[in-house]
């Protein structure tokens, strides 16, 4: 821990701002990777939405009318 601290006082007063600065970007994505909670997850999860056959039959039917769809040839 001294080494990190000899070698931080030799950097420039910008330097040292930079420095700061990411780690004060790691410190909080850390916080974000801790915060994670799970009934957070569960309630993103419970919102995604459901197709029932009937929401899915059309797009069989669009993929059939497109299918059949005869391309011009030149």
């Amino acid at each position: 821990m001294n080494n990190i601290s000899i070698k931080y006082n030799l950097l420039s007063s910008k330097n040292k701002k930079e420095v700061n600065d990411f780690m004060d970007f790691l410190l909080n994505r850390q916080l974000k990777k801790n915060s994670t909670s799970m009934a957070g997850y569960k309630k993103k999860i419970l919102s995604v939405s459901t197709w029932s056959e009937n929401d899915i039959q059309i797009f069989n039917e669009n993929k059939n009318m497109f299918n059949a769809w005869k391309i011009e040839e030149w």
